[in-house]
């Protein structure tokens, strides 16, 4: 088996658009309750696929936002990050493949866009993911978080205050 570091998926996500928030969240520190753009997409993922199976629990450390037909769905507010978003599945598909030996595709809802996107789990998405992995073992182990840097994220980010102020 491959001498990767599992995290929470959600990690993955954070680390594609921001280091210095995936650095904040790996070492437990919580952005301010009632950021809006955080309480919106917690609203839009409660709301939205009410008739399916949501929240599915693997090893305590993995949830994915809902199961179809032995397809892992990911929910997102927004399709600005899909390239955070894909890895994210990815990372899920990745996990259940190597350490469950279980198969399955993957698919990308946006509700509020209307719009949805089928991922397989090809080996140069492996490949990439496993990259990404190792990077993050060794940039979230540090000491210190990144320092900040202005994306065009970061206007809406919980961390803002944090960074910026």
């Amino acid at each position: 088996m491959r001498d990767i570091e599992y995290f929470n998926a959600y990690l993955v996500y954070s680390y594609i658009v921001c280091k210095r928030e995936a650095w904040f969240y790996y070492h437990h520190i919580e952005p301010p309750s009632g950021n809006v753009m955080l309480e919106l997409g917690k609203l839009i993922h409660l709301e939205s696929y009410k008739r399916e199976r949501k929240e599915i629990l693997i090893d305590n450390f993995l949830k994915f936002d809902l199961v179809r037909n032995e397809i892992i769905a990911e929910v997102k507010k927004s399709s600005k990050n899909i390239e955070a978003a894909r890895l994210q599945l990815a990372y899920y598909l990745y996990y259940l493949k190597h350490e469950k030996n279980i198969e399955v595709n993957g698919v990308l809802l946006f509700p509020r866009e209307r719009k949805r996107e089928n991922l397989h789990l090809t080996p140069e998405l492996e490949s990439k993911l496993e990259s990404i992995l190792v990077n993050m073992k060794e940039d979230l182990n540090k000491p210190f978080p990144p320092k900040p840097s202005k994306t065009r994220f970061c206007k809406v980010c919980s961390f803002f205050e944090l960074c910026w102020i």
